[in-house]
């Protein structure tokens, strides 16, 4: 008797069961560089008989109470008119795979501010779920500039490391002795959200060492050679001041034959005869030949 009650109450519900859509994230977060891509989703069961037409999609941005709508598809159409300004021209649904049950949603030249909570909202004729995936989009300090200078202060240098992105990172200065030194360092944040880092040392100038700052999140380092840096600067500002005379020496030569030919040309000019303004106004009234325009101009 017991196991027919629950025969009986398995085909009662089973419909139900059937009827109810589930959705699960792929993963749970993501991790993409700035100026990259990412592809996120979301996986949604039981299929409808017909995937396209009876399937709403949607993807929303959250961040600290804010929310931004990333895409919209309903019944197989997307609607753009209600999509952020942020995410316009940088997402799309990966469409042939709805049909195996995923919601891909592809986000190109990714951002900073794209980092954030991001949530998959699925609906279908069997019901509607959603899944929140989070998202973080770092930029690595790859690329590190580095700089010498002289101080105020005789026979000292001012080396100094710049380098932009994402996280903040700290910053170390070691000497060839693995000796940490103390170092000046400051941060600005940039129109892309970067974090720009600028740090800085004092350096005798005749003490030989090797110096290499070292910014930790990304592992990228620069190193300088003292003094073989500094010789190594002068001569390219030799070189830089000989290509500078050199381009004034042929500027100033360009224009001492300028003005040469203007002067040819204007004595050459001057060389002509040119007629006196009576006998001129003479020839014209009276229509005379110019040689007895001339000679009536004389006689004048």
């Amino acid at each position: 008797m017991k196991w027919i009650n629950i025969f009986m109450l398995s085909v009662l519900f089973q419909p139900c069961l059937q009827v109810m859509l589930t959705t699960t994230a792929e993963q749970t977060s993501y991790q993409a560089e700035s100026g990259g891509s990412v592809i996120m989703g979301c996986r949604f069961f039981p299929l409808s008989q017909h995937p396209y037409e009876d399937l709403t999609v949607s993807w929303h941005w959250t961040s600290q109470a804010r929310s931004r709508e990333v895409y919209q598809m309903e019944k197989g159409q997307e609607l753009n008119s209600s999509q952020h300004s942020d995410f316009r021209g940088r997402t799309r649904l990966l469409i042939k795979l709805i049909q195996d049950g995923w919601a891909k949603l592809q986000v190109t030249r990714l951002r900073i501010n794209d980092s954030g909570t991001y949530q998959c909202k699925i609906g279908t004729t069997n019901g509607a779920d959603y899944k929140d995936i989070k998202l973080s989009v770092t930029a690595p300090f790859k690329k590190v500039n580095k700089d010498i200078v002289k101080s105020g202060k005789e026979g000292e240098l001012v080396l100094t490391c710049q380098s932009e992105g994402y996280p903040k990172s700290k910053v170390t200065w070691e000497d060839n002795h693995r000796q940490e030194l103390n170092a000046s360092t400051t941060v600005v944040v940039t129109e892309d959200g970067l974090f720009r880092v600028t740090t800085q040392i004092r350096v005798e100038s005749s003490q030989k060492n090797n110096y290499t700052c070292s910014f930790n999140s990304s592992g990228s380092s620069r190193s300088f050679f003292i003094p073989e840096d500094t010789q190594q600067q002068k001569g390219n500002q030799r070189k830089v001041a000989v290509i500078i005379a050199a381009v004034g020496a042929i500027i100033r030569l360009a224009l001492i034959g300028l003005l040469i030919v203007l002067i040819h040309l204007h004595k050459k000019g001057f060389g002509k005869n040119i007629e006196p303004d009576g006998a001129s106004r003479t020839r014209r009234i009276f229509k005379l030949p110019e040689s007895t325009s001339n000679s009536r101009a004389e006689q004048v």
